[in-house]
């Protein structure tokens, strides 16, 4: 896979989160969010949570443009951007509801997950695939802590 192939994916992510982020502020996620796990996710917190989030995700696309990271970053990135994905559809499963975000999860989320697993993972190797695919959950974890602690 040729180096512009990737620098194209890596601004694939930006695209996607921010198409992702106006989902879920348009359907209302901090409300779902708050009303469905007893916490409070406020419009505030839901917009700094996610303006920190896209900055680096930007920072990281152009430096991968310039070279300065490497493939790693972008499969840890695909990584969270699919177990997104995932998470929206299992929780408009298990509550019975529609999360909102779940549309942009399986039209942006998803393939371009799977985008990253088929062209990015295979140029790493063996033990940074399973790390980077460590680090892209642990990344979740911690959003997830953040939001259900504020």
């Amino acid at each position: 896979m040729n180096k512009i192939k990737q620098k194209k994916i890596a601004w694939l992510i930006p695209l996607a989160y921010l198409l992702h982020l106006s989902d879920e502020y348009l359907t209302g996620f901090p409300n779902w969010f708050s009303g469905t796990f007893k916490v409070s996710l406020s419009l505030d917190d839901f917009i700094i949570i996610n303006l920190t989030g896209f900055t680096a995700v930007i920072i990281i696309a152009l430096l991968y443009t310039f070279d300065k990271v490497n493939n790693f970053i972008l499969a840890s990135l695909g990584t969270l951007l699919f177990i997104n994905g995932l998470i929206h559809i299992v929780s408009s499963v298990f509550t019975l509801s529609y999360s909102p975000g779940t549309i942009s999860g399986i039209l942006f989320y998803l393939p371009l997950g799977y985008l990253v697993f088929k062209n990015i993972f295979p140029l790493l190797p063996e033990q940074q695939r399973s790390l980077s695919a460590v680090v892209g959950v642990l990344i979740q974890v911690v959003v997830a802590i953040v939001a259900f602690s504020i």
